[in-house]
């Protein structure tokens, strides 16, 4: 008997649209509940390409948890790979959905201390009727991709707990830009967290200088590096960034509305900041902003919903202020013209560029 024994639920259900995260959950609640290791362990697929497939798995399913174990007094089942219970392929099918109707039958007549049934699978549609009585009877958790997720404090601890869990010391900055490297897919953040913590095994500190060639191909990150670059008005590493985008085939236009959007936010910040609205905190890159409520309504949103992060906010500010207000106002007004200009045709490589040289013309107070 494993830890399970006396719980409530016979039945635990891992699925949902980030098919990783929940086949990574299945294999982390197997191994601490130690189920796998069970002599009535038994693995039943669900991965059926067509509606005999999936019927005659259902049908193993159901005969593997009625037919009782030999070695102890319960039996576990693992049904893996579902891909029966969404909105595409085989999951449409009204005779498919008869037998699963059926099978709900059978599970809700399971006992926790004769069988424990773990369901992996992908996305499901939460309207059916078996996913509706399955949450009457068993423990479901739901999986949605990371990017999906609209509180950007809740995905950033989350990222800090699966660098924790490899042993590399999370950051802000860190996290933020691994989130972006990784476009909120779990295992593609999982695979650059693999980096870092194959990186920091020999002893050695992540340089933030070094941190793009750790991540690879997170183009997101780069355009990140360049925008900073152009705001703290770092010429040399500005067109470094630059030629290292167009040399991965990154679009100007991209490259372009990504210094819009930080330019503006440069723009605004400091108008606030000289406004009082924006109250700076820290030092280094460790900078944060608190904005008064008067100046939240004035902050653009990202994709998502969620509001810009006070630690992007405060760096952007912090870096910002070495010019005044008035420049970055012009170089908004500078870099939208631009863009409608690259739109039109001609040159683009040559528009941004132009576009460019303006922004490094004006001296910087260091």
């Amino acid at each position: 008997m494993t830890s399970l024994a006396g719980k409530s639920k016979a039945i635990h259900f891992f699925g949902g649209e980030d098919e990783y995260e929940a086949k990574r959950a299945t294999r982390l609640f197997l191994e601490q509940e130690g189920l796998r290791d069970d002599p009535s362990f038994e693995s039943v697929p669900g991965d059926g390409l067509n509606i005999a497939e999936a019927a005659e798995q259902i049908d193993r399913l159901r005969e593997a948890l009625q037919s009782g174990s030999l070695f102890s007094l319960r039996k576990v089942v693992l049904w893996k790979d579902v891909h029966c219970l969404g909105t595409k392929g085989v999951g449409r099918d009204e005779k498919l959905s008869a037998a699963l109707t059926n099978l709900l039958e059978v599970l809700r007549g399971l006992r926790p201390e004769e069988v424990v049934l773990v369901i992996q699978a992908g996305a499901v549609d939460e309207r059916r009727q078996f996913l509706r009585g399955l949450r009457q009877i068993a423990s479901v958790r739901l999986f949605v991709p990371l990017s999906a997720d609209r509180n950007e404090d809740r995905v950033l601890g989350e990222v800090a707990e699966r660098m924790r869990a490899r042993n590399v010391s999370p950051t802000t900055e860190l996290c933020e830009r691994l989130l972006a490297a990784s476009g909120g897919d779990r295992q593609r953040l999982d695979s650059q967290i693999e980096k870092l913590a194959l990186y920091q095994s020999d002893g050695l500190p992540v340089a933030l200088d070094e941190l793009g060639l750790l991540l690879g191909d997170g183009s997101e990150a780069v355009v990140w590096d360049f925008c900073d670059a152009v705001v703290e008005g770092n010429a040399s590493a500005a067109w470094s960034e630059l030629r290292n985008l167009l040399r991965k085939g990154e679009s100007e236009v991209r490259i372009l509305l990504a210094l819009v959007q930080k330019v503006r936010l440069a723009a605004l910040g400091l108008l606030l900041w000289e406004k009082g609205w924006v109250r700076l905190s820290g030092s280094g890159r460790f900078v944060k902003a608190d904005v008064a409520p008067e100046g939240q309504i004035y902050f653009p949103k990202k994709k998502s919903g969620a509001p810009v992060s006070a630690w992007q906010l405060g760096m952007t500010i912090a870096a910002a202020k070495k010019r005044t207000a008035r420049f970055w106002v012009n170089a908004l007004l500078a870099l939208s013209d631009a863009n409608r200009q690259m739109l039109r045709g001609g040159e683009k490589q040559i528009g941004l560029e132009l576009a460019l040289l303006p922004l490094f013309q004006e001296k910087v107070d260091r």
